[in-house]
């Protein structure tokens, strides 16, 4: 019998994270740089962190000083995504992996999509912000990288999802018929239908899709997320819609700043009923 080799290299579908610095103001840069992180420090406490650079260009502030702000805030950096070589001077003392990559033609058609995106007309809400895949049922292994198509089915989750299990659905939907536990993930390009209570974190629009939404009878989830933007909702929160069906979607303020909103649903005639 052929011996089982102790050490492999495999691919994987570990949740990535990127903390992504634009061109402003370098006087407020590290006050807001460090109340996005703090925001967010429920899910950087269990992601791998990229620094992304690659939208910055014309800043006055360094990428140095960039990396010391972060590394302050108590991240743990994986790697530097820059736009091109001219920054690696600059980053050469921190050892982390610094990688070129250039924005792909689909970040800069949403980044010009959402500029050009209109806030709707309601209340600004406040600002909040394991290896293998081990769940019951995966469209597949590589988030972040849609290949949707015209008339792809949504993704059924019939079975419950266990904590530290995951779902994702890629180019697709995902439509809830079981419910999550607390430490689950819930992941698709699309957007989210949970028609049983959900828990855990549920993250819409992962392929960068803005449109997407989640829609829920039972929300109680951990953290939401649309096109890479999160926000946590306190059961306070909550409860103030009713404790019925919500949504969760992704629009512009006054500002032009990308923002979750959480709205009520009217209930069904038959939920009515009983």
């Amino acid at each position: 019998m052929k011996r089982r080799r102790q050490a492999v290299i495999k691919g994987s579908s570990l949740p990535a994270l990127r903390i992504v610095v634009r061109d402003g103001d370098a006087h407020s840069l590290r006050t807001e740089l460090l109340e996005t992180i703090d925001n967010a420090r429920p899910l950087l406490a269990e992601a791998i962190a990229v620094l992304d650079l690659r939208e910055r260009l014309a800043s006055d502030v360094d990428a140095h000083d960039i990396v010391t702000a972060v590394r302050d805030a108590g991240v743990r950096l994986a790697a530097v995504l820059i736009g091109d070589s001219g920054q690696r001077d600059a980053l050469a003392e921190f050892s982390l992996p610094v990688i070129e990559a250039p924005l792909s033609t689909r970040d800069a058609l949403r980044d010009a999509a959402l500029g050009e995106r209109a806030a709707p007309d309601q209340p600004d809400p406040p600002a909040d912000d394991p290896s293998e895949d081990t769940s019951p049922a995966s469209a597949s292994q590589r988030p972040g990288e849609s290949s949707s198509g015209p008339g792809l089915a949504p993704v059924y989750l019939t079975k419950p999802l266990r904590s530290g299990q995951r779902l994702y659905a890629q180019g697709r939907d995902i439509v809830v018929a079981a419910p999550t536990s607390r430490g689950s993930e819930l992941i698709a390009d699309g957007s989210i239908y949970a028609f049983s209570p959900i828990r855990g974190r549920v993250l819409a629009g992962a392929g960068g899709d803005t449109s997407a939404c989640i829609v829920a009878t039972d929300l109680d989830a951990e953290l939401v997320a649309v096109a890479g933007v999160y926000r946590t909702f306190e059961a306070d929160e909550l409860k103030a819609h009713g404790g019925g069906p919500v949504s969760v979607t992704l629009w512009l303020d006054a500002d032009g700043n990308e923002r979750l909103t959480l709205a009520a649903l009217a209930p069904s005639s038959s939920t009515q009923r009983r």
